[in-house]
């Protein structure tokens, strides 16, 4: 897919490796000026500007830990400072740590509630004002199939990824007016930092699936261009599950 981007801020939270990364890659190879966002992993983020700034010299890295809200409005401002503005965000972080419930800790709970859900509303709550002051602007969150069926052992990633789920909704209400759109992506099954320690997950997705494929990355990638880009405009409110099981 070759789409011209280059009119287009994207600001991608958690992107310096995983599902972020990827985006990342294919948002830059379109031209985006892409702000890759990362909370300790220097050196990965470093590593990734690197090779993308080889065909895309407009992208840059911004460190900040976006569950606490001064970090957010750093992350933020800078971009602003740097850009002027920001036409597109994209809420990826994400994080797991699992345990069923009559064992799991309220520092586990709150870990992957703040993470995921929280990172997700102060991101959106401050970088929809600059999209409001433009008159567009789209916001993309990450969430996941589990938010929609649930997963034995991951009530807390459920529940945040249900919660992302819901905040997509409501702020598709809120920001309408405004011609900003508000979407939810649920990517397929890829194996990542956050999943590598559990195989089966991989059969089993591939088990539910009514297509005998595995899912590729490029399928999220080319979505997300796809997206991005002037051709998709009038949609907001919708969740898309980018793979082939059918709940």
């Amino acid at each position: 897919m070759n789409i011209d981007l280059s009119e287009k801020v994207v600001v991608v939270t958690g992107s310096s490796r995983g599902l972020g990364s990827v985006m990342v890659r294919y948002l830059a190879a379109n031209s985006a000026q892409t702000i890759i966002n990362y909370k300790s992993n220097q050196k990965a983020a470093e590593e990734l500007l690197s090779e993308i700034s080889e065909t895309n010299d407009k992208c840059s890295i911004v460190q900040a830990d976006v569950t606490k809200e001064d970090e957010v409005k750093v992350l933020y401002h800078t971009v602003i400072e740097q850009y002027g503005r920001v036409d597109i965000l994209i809420n990826n972080v994400g994080v797991c740590d699992d345990n069923y419930i009559q064992f799991m800790s309220l520092e586990q709970w709150n870990h992957v509630l703040e993470s995921n859900l929280y990172s997700t509303f102060l991101c959106s709550r401050l970088f929809s004002k600059a999209m409001i002051k433009n008159g567009r602007g789209k916001i993309i969150n990450i969430a996941s199939l589990k938010g929609q069926i649930g997963s034995e052992g991951q009530c807390n990633y459920s529940a945040s990824k249900a919660g992302v789920i819901g905040l997509t909704k409501a702020l598709a209400r809120e920001f309408g007016g405004y011609n900003i759109s508000v979407n939810v992506v649920c990517p397929g099954f890829v194996m990542t930092d956050l999943n590598r320690d559990n195989k089966n997950k991989a059969e089993y997705a591939l088990k539910m699936s009514a297509m005998n494929l595995e899912y590729s990355l490029s399928d999220l990638g080319n979505f997300i261009v796809y997206f991005c880009s002037d051709y998709v405009k009038g949609i907001s409110g919708r969740e898309f599950n980018l793979d082939s099981r059918i709940l």
